[in-house]
């Protein structure tokens, strides 16, 4: 029997090979250990916040929901709608775990029940009697049933509501159950004419009020204007009565009312009505000095970097406040958007605003100036480069932001 050594060359390529390996071992197993660490506090967090949602963001699209065999069950809507809103009710499986589910849901039934102070009626009934076989990937989310797809309800009548969902899980019944209001009422809006006004000026505040219900209604348009400053006071109260209006469904008034002047802050304005029992609010910004100079600011823009060709361009264009320890009180002189196709040497498109305008932004804030979206539709039919041109312009200097952007074909 013969026995074999290295050579003293051999042994190092060796030694270095089995480094390697060891090496990425040791990394394999650190990214196994991150990933499973991610899993679980994603899942975590997961819980948690299915948990706290009802509590800290009843407004929102949260709901009803239980967790079984790492999976969680959602009843998903808003607490209030208001005429004509459709409703957007759905209910979701969530997959915490870090392994895959196979998934089994039959005897699905949907139903929607109007409350009343006695008794609740049927309003809608769904059933799906079928199985539904699905292996639900760690992580993944996916919609059991839509009632928009299923049965897009709009303009229902005023009232309170029950949603209850009941379907079987693997053999294991599962039961969800929301409330939720659907409101006809004439709704209140405030807006100020202008982002800030002087101390010397009569600030111009616009009331409106819209009917949103199916029928005609009249109201006595009253309320107060309370000022209140960041501290919760009050420091001046405008009575309001602009007498009985009429309104049909969805029609609305507008009504103007100036303000007495107010001292330099930043303060909250509130229109009350107690008849509605409704409260709206607006900032009101008061200054001693316009900013006339474009300094310590920038702009951005919200919009895609890729376009597939023939899709329809969106985008949103900001001024930013650089300063994140002063507010800005900046007048502005208008403000040019341009999308150029670079190969073809063409304009796209081009939208100029010469308004003079004011904008208040707060410390390290920023405030939209445009809004580009799919009306009117800007159509992308040319693959290629393209760039995007923002800039506005106040008295005394411009100030300029460009993005290059790309149209091209999907695959």
């Amino acid at each position: 029997m013969k026995y074999h050594s290295k050579t003293p060359e051999e042994w190092e390529k060796y030694d270095k090979e089995k480094e390697k390996r060891d090496y990425i071992r040791k990394m394999q197993k650190r990214r196994q250990r991150t990933n499973n660490l991610i899993i679980i506090f994603i899942s975590v967090f997961a819980i948690a916040l299915i948990i706290l949602s009802k509590y800290y963001f009843p407004r929102y699209r949260f709901g009803d929901s239980l967790i079984m065999d790492s999976i969680s069950f959602s009843l998903m809507s808003p607490n209030e709608y208001t005429y004509p809103d459709g409703l957007s009710i759905n209910v979701n499986m969530f997959n915490t775990g870090s392994k895959s589910k196979k998934m089994k849901i039959d005897s699905f039934v949907f139903y929607i029940y109007k409350v009343t102070d006695s008794s609740s009626e049927t309003f809608y009934r769904f059933e799906y009697p079928n199985i539904i076989d699905y292996e639900l990937y760690p992580l993944e989310s996916k919609k059991i049933f839509d009632l928009n797809l299923v049965n897009p309800m709009s303009k229902i009548p005023n009232g309170d509501y029950v949603v209850e969902a009941k379907f079987n899980y693997n053999n294991k019944t599962i039961k969800l159950k929301k409330q939720f209001k659907y409101i006809h009422s004439i709704k209140y809006n405030i807006y100020l004419e202008k982002a800030f006004y002087l101390e010397n000026e009569y600030p111009k505040l616009y009331i409106e009020a819209k009917n949103y219900s199916s029928e005609t209604k009249s109201i006595n348009l009253m309320g107060k204007i309370q000022i209140f400053t960041q501290k919760r006071k009050l420091i001046k109260e405008v009575p309001v009565n602009l007498g009985y209006i009429t309104l049909n469904s969805l029609e609305y008034q507008t009504f103007e009312i100036s303000i007495p002047p107010v001292s330099k802050g930043i303060y909250e304005l509130y229109f009350v009505s107690e008849e509605l029992n409704q409260a709206v609010y607006i900032p009101l910004a008061i200054t001693n000095n316009i900013e006339k100079k474009l300094k310590n600011v920038s702009l951005s823009i919200d919009t895609y970097l890729f376009y597939p060709v023939n899709q329809l361009f969106q985008g949103d264009f900001y001024i930013n406040n650089l300063d994140f320890k002063k507010e800005r009180f900046l007048e502005i002189e208008g403000y040019n958007i341009r999308l150029l196709n670079i190969e073809n040497n063409t304009i796209v498109y081009n939208y100029e605003n010469n308004e003079k305008k004011r904008i208040y932004i707060s410390e390290g804030g920023k405030v939209q100036i445009h809004s580009v979206s799919y009306i009117p539709p800007v159509k992308l039919s040319i693959p290629g480069n393209y760039k995007l041109i923002f800039a506005v312009k106040s008295n005394e200097n411009t100030v300029e932001r460009t993005m290059d952007l790309y149209v091209g074909i999907s695959q």
